[in-house]
């Protein structure tokens, strides 16, 4: 498969994607962003998941909390 057969494939998807702000490496928290879900479920605040989940990461915290408001995002 080429490049261009994916991206044929992927088309509708990642035009959708676009249109609602999600960035192409937003991938990449989606792990981050589950488990922050799960801590604060579970009564952690805010401030002690985000610093957990940086430094099991190695993320640093704004861009961390800038990628889980993204994912957060109604689309």
């Amino acid at each position: 498969m080429k490049v261009y057969d994916l991206l044929k494939l992927m088309t509708e998807s990642l035009k959708t994607m676009s249109r609602n702000g999600v960035f192409r490496d937003d991938y990449v928290y989606v792990e981050a962003y589950e488990r922050f879900r799960r801590m604060r479920s579970l009564g952690v605040k805010y401030d002690n998941a985000i610093n957990e989940l940086s430094k099991e990461y190695r993320i640093a915290k704004r861009t961390l909390q800038r990628a889980l408001k993204r994912l957060s995002k109604d689309c």
